[in-house]
């Protein structure tokens, strides 16, 4: 798949040690239309303190290849 070349795992790694300062922990699966991409909450973070989510999509968009469109994106308050 041409997005997963195009895909930076070292700007990736970067946003999830982020994230895990505050107790997030991102996930980042490959699908056929694009990235299923999770963010998970520690017991103790605040499940509603990320960035909407139209940011978080914006940011990941560089970093995934990919138009917000191949963008699935799950936050803590979604489940």
């Amino acid at each position: 798949m041409s997005e997963a070349k195009m895909r930076d795992e070292a700007r990736l790694e970067r946003m999830r040690s982020t994230l895990a300062v505050d107790g997030y922990h991102l996930s980042v699966e490959e699908l056929d239309t694009g990235f299923d991409v999770r963010i998970a909450a520690d017991p103790e973070s605040c499940a509603d303190c990320l960035v909407p989510k139209t940011v978080m999509v914006s940011m990941l968009e560089p970093i995934l290849g990919v138009a917000a469109g191949g963008i699935r994106l799950t936050y803590p308050s979604d489940v």
